[in-house]
């Protein structure tokens, strides 16, 4: 793994960076002051209806720390931690002389890419688990060095746990989980597993029993029922037809007074699959689907250089405002064209928008100095979950939708 004084040094780049550099340096170009916007074309699977940004934390702690070591003068916006975006928005922009970032481009790209598909998947199974509880489990199926940012980005997106020591313990958070297989296998005998599994552990930890191991999950659940009897707070299913079996272990359960006990399941579980269990279950633990979710495939492109509009040809110059209008159950985003070199006025159009919409893009940096701060993961996961409940229905679907949230305002009708 690269170490940070690796990354720092910017060799965790791409070769051409480095020498675009020299080149540049060679006709004295390198200080050429330019704006860098960071947005995807498209998302990542046909069916996503929105994005969920995140990773602003860490970019602007590396960019905060380029900027103190080598007296950089750079300014910052983005969106806010958790902000719900569409394709060709920026979720980042960047302004300040190209040699102060450009080697960081990979890193940067790299700290929110990520994290944001993984944010994005998080919170459709959000969705579609309504108010059942989610539990992160997809920390094994990574490379370890990814486990915190997959359980923060997990976490912040609507999940109500997260199994990973360390991915918890980052968050000031406790982890959470049940038993494992191999548990329950060395003892050969699942009711002195479960009695052991009570007697050993403190009372704050949940007797969830796995029911799966050797026989049916029904004959399994009514084991664990006679061992831990009021101490049972759940059970949970790990393979095999779960609709089915989550049925057959609830009237079991049900049938014995045991409705309060809670019924989990886990095991290749998505958004679509939990929608179809959504009414059986009381909580899902999800791992490899959301552990490696399609990634946001941002870019990070220039949009003006010393001021003047300049772009690849198939992206939008110029630097822009994002300005999202919710009213009547609608939601519409505004891309709009802005004057960095004229103080970032607003225009009539843009004030008229303005007043009635907020702003997307906070600025984090001025003059290379940190002027915004960040949110807790709770504040952070508050407002996600609030703007998720606050999404036009047709944004909510799972599959595709033909709602169109941007609207593009051009220089000629602002």
């Amino acid at each position: 793994m690269p170490t940070e004084e690796e990354i720092l040094k910017g060799k965790i780049t791409d070769i051409y960076f480095p020498r675009a550099l020299e080149v540049l340096k060679f006709k004295g170009l390198e200080k050429s002051r330019v704006v860098m916007e960071a947005f995807v074309k498209k998302f990542p699977d046909p069916n996503y209806n929105f994005g969920i940004f995140t990773g602003i934390h860490d970019v602007v702690g590396l960019l905060g720390y380029i900027a103190e070591e080598n007296n950089c003068s750079f300014n910052v916006y983005a969106m806010e931690d958790g902000e719900i975006f569409f394709p060709w928005e920026p979720v980042l922009q960047i302004e300040g002389p190209y040699e102060d970032f450009a080697i960081y481009e990979n890193v940067i790209l790299g700290l929110i890419s990520k994290s944001s598909g993984i944010a994005t998947k998080a919170a459709r199974i959000r969705i579609a688990a309504k108010d059942r509880i989610i539990m992160s489990f997809g920390t094994r199926r990574v490379h370890p060095g990814l486990a915190p940012m997959i359980e923060r980005s997990c976490y912040i997106a609507g999940f109500d746990g997260v199994s990973n020591i360390l991915g918890a313990e980052l968050m000031g958070k406790k982890a959470v989980g049940t038993m494992p297989h191999a548990l329950i296998l060395i003892f050969g005998n699942s009711a002195e597993a479960f009695k052991t599994y009570d007697e050993a552990l403190p009372e704050g930890v949940p007797r969830i029993a796995l029911i799966d191991t050797f026989g049916s999950p029904k004959e399994e659940a009514l084991i664990a029922e006679k061992v831990l009897k009021d101490k049972l707070d759940g059970v949970r299913i790990d393979s095999g037809d779960l609709k089915k079996l989550g049925k057959e272990v609830r009237w079991e359960l049900n049938l014995r007074g045991r409705k309060k006990v809670k019924l989990y399941c886990s095991g290749g579980l998505d958004e679509y699959r939990i929608q179809e269990l959504v009414d059986i279950y009381d909580g899902f633990g999800v791992g490899t689907r959301v552990a490696d979710a399609p990634t946001m495939d941002f870019a990070l492109k220039i949009v003006e250089v010393e001021g003047e509009p300049r772009a690849k040809a198939g992206n939008l110059s110029g630097m822009k405002y994002v300005i999202r209008r919710q009213r009547n159950g609608e939601l519409k985003d505004y891309i709009m064209p802005c004057e960095l070199y004229k103080g970032r006025a607003w225009n009539d159009k843009v004030s008229e928008i303005a007043s009635e919409g907020r702003p997307l893009l906070k600025q984090y940096m001025k003059d290379g100095k940190m002027i915004k701060n960040f949110e807790s993961v709770d504040e952070i996961r508050n407002r996600v979950l609030k703007n998720l409940k606050s999404l036009p229905e047709d944004l909510k679907k799972l599959e595709k939708s033909n709602y169109e949230p941007v609207i593009f305002v051009s220089y000629t009708n602002a």
